[in-house]
């Protein structure tokens, strides 16, 4: 069977954490992100975006072995400064990497590490896969 051409419209990822308010705190406070709602009575979802990003964050134990999230954004130093001066613990200083990006990476209070890119000039651009 031939593979089908599918066109992916959005992706969300799904991070379990301990305590809810404090998982909404942390991404909308200090690491930018915007709080779209909270699901359930009481409630046992939140859905944060950065940008059209959406992130799952729901009750459950936090298991960061074995994942990590990749953002590219249009501002890695300008986003850098923000986490640098909210406490957010860098665990890769931002540099220019030989993949073509300019990033760093961060640890949520969970443990899960998220890094923060932006494409470097002349970066070849992503293959068309259609």
């Amino acid at each position: 069977m031939e593979k089908p051409n599918i066109d992916c419209e959005q992706h969300h990822t799904g991070l379990f954490v301990s305590d809810l308010d404090a998982a909404i705190d942390f991404y909308t406070n200090k690491l930018g992100f915007w709080l779209v709602c909270k699901l359930g009575e009481p409630a046992r979802m939140a859905l944060v975006n950065l940008g059209r990003v959406q992130i799952f964050l729901e009750c459950g134990e936090p298991s960061p072995k074995g994942c990590y999230l990749y953002f590219v954004i249009n501002d890695a130093n300008a986003f850098h400064d923000f986490h640098q001066s909210n406490g957010i613990e860098i665990v890769q200083p931002i540099a220019d990497r030989d993949y073509g990006l300019r990033d760093y990476a961060v640890r949520d209070l969970h443990g899960y590490v998220m890094s923060f890119g932006h494409r470097l000039p002349d970066n070849c651009e992503e293959e068309d896969h259609t």
